[in-house]
Order: C-alpha cells, then sequence, then structure tokens
C-alpha cells in the first residue's frame, strides 16, 4: 500500500469522523482539541496529514538541500579564512623583507659613506704627500741652482783674478819694461790676488 492509497483510504474515514463530531461531541480533552480545531474551521486528520507531509518535505529538503548548501557554506567560509589567513602571512612576510630591505640599504648607504671618508681621508693625505714631495723637490732644485750660481760666482771669480793678475803682470811688466820670470810673476798673481780678496 502506497501513500496516497493511505490518504485515499483515510478520506471516507475522515468523514466519518467529521459527521460522528458533528453528531455528538466526543468528551474528554482530545475531544475538546478536536472540537476547538473544528470551530477554527480546521479539519484534524487533514492537518495531521499536512503536518507529517510538512515534516517528509522538510527532511528531503534538508537532507538534500541545505545540508549540502550549509557544507558548501562552510567549506567557503573555511577558503575564506584560510586566504585571509594566506594573506596576512604574505603581508608579514613581506613587511619582513621590507625591513630586510631597508636595513641592507642603510647599511649599503653606511658602507658608501664610510668608503667615501675614507676615500677623501686617502686623497687628502696624498694631496698633502704631494704637496710636501713638491716642496722638497722645489727646495732641491733651489738649493742646487743656489750651490750652481754659488759654484758658477765663485768659477767666474777666480778666473776674473786670473786674469786681473795676468792684465795687472803684463801692465807691470811693460811699465817696468823688463820681462819678468816666472817666479816673480808668481808673487806679483798672488799679491794683485790678495789685493782683489779685499
Amino acid at each position: 500500500m502506497t501513500f496516497l492509497s493511505a490518504l485515499l483510504a483515510a478520506e471516507p474515514a475522515h468523514e466519518a469522523v467529521k459527521a460522528g463530531a458533528h453528531a455528538a461531541p466526543s468528551s474528554g480533552p482530545l475531544g475538546d482539541i478536536i472540537e476547538t480545531f473544528g470551530n477554527f474551521g480546521v479539519d484534524a486528520p487533514h492537518l495531521i496529514i499536512q503536518l507529517i507531509n510538512f515534516a517528509i518535505l522538510a527532511f528531503v529538503l534538508y537532507r538534500f538541500a541545505i545540508k549540502p548548501a550549509l557544507g558548501q557554506m562552510e567549506e567557503r567560509n573555511r577558503l575564506i579564512e584560510k586566504g585571509l589567513a594566506d594573506a596576512q602571512a604574505a603581508t608579514q612576510r613581506l613587511a619582513e623583507a621590507q625591513k630586510a630591505s631597508d636595513a641592507k640599504l642603510n647599511a649599503a648607504a653606511d658602507e658608501a659613506s664610510k668608503i667615501l671618508a675614507e676615500a677623501r681621508t686617502v686623497a687628502k693625505a696624498a694631496v698633502e704627500a704631494a704637496k710636501a714631495a713638491a716642496t722638497a723637490a722645489q727646495t732641491e732644485v733651489i738649493a742646487k741652482a743656489k750651490a750652481a750660481i754659488e759654484a758658477d760666482r765663485v768659477k767666474m771669480m777666480n778666473e776674473v783674478r786670473g786674469e786681473v793678475s795676468r792684465l795687472v803682470v803684463e801692465t807691470a811688466a811693460k811699465v817696468l819694461e823688463q820681462n819678468l820670470d816666472d817666479a816673480m810673476r808668481g808673487r806679483l798673481n798672488e799679491a794683485a790676488v790678495k789685493q782683489l780678496g779685499r
């Protein structure tokens, strides 16, 4: 017997109950409930069948529609939470990478500053050394020039003295009109040199 045939079989019984209810109200609490429903136009057997139908429909909807939909919603919520957690972790990794990058850039800037300062110090020392070397070379050149000038002056003075001595001796020889011997010429040269040396 199917559910539909059971309903159809219950229909004549329901009509009999309905007719009996109008004929003689039953006593007791159940009879009072049925009579109260009947006063409001609600037929109890149809209400029970409709409640059973609703329960079956609710079960079917829950089992095949609501439960899978809730499962999918829970899965989506889980995926969304996982995505949010992954996004937060990625944001944190990005912040850490940014900090590490900033730290490396700061370290590189500090290193570059140190290298630049060292290069300036080395360049300044090189300039000072070059200046000192140039000053020393200049002093040496000036000293050599002075020594060469002094040597030339001494040489020229000696040559001049020798020439003057020779001229004095020749002049003296002409004045005295005599030829001087080598010994006399030497003495006169020495006397002339002494006179010029003063």
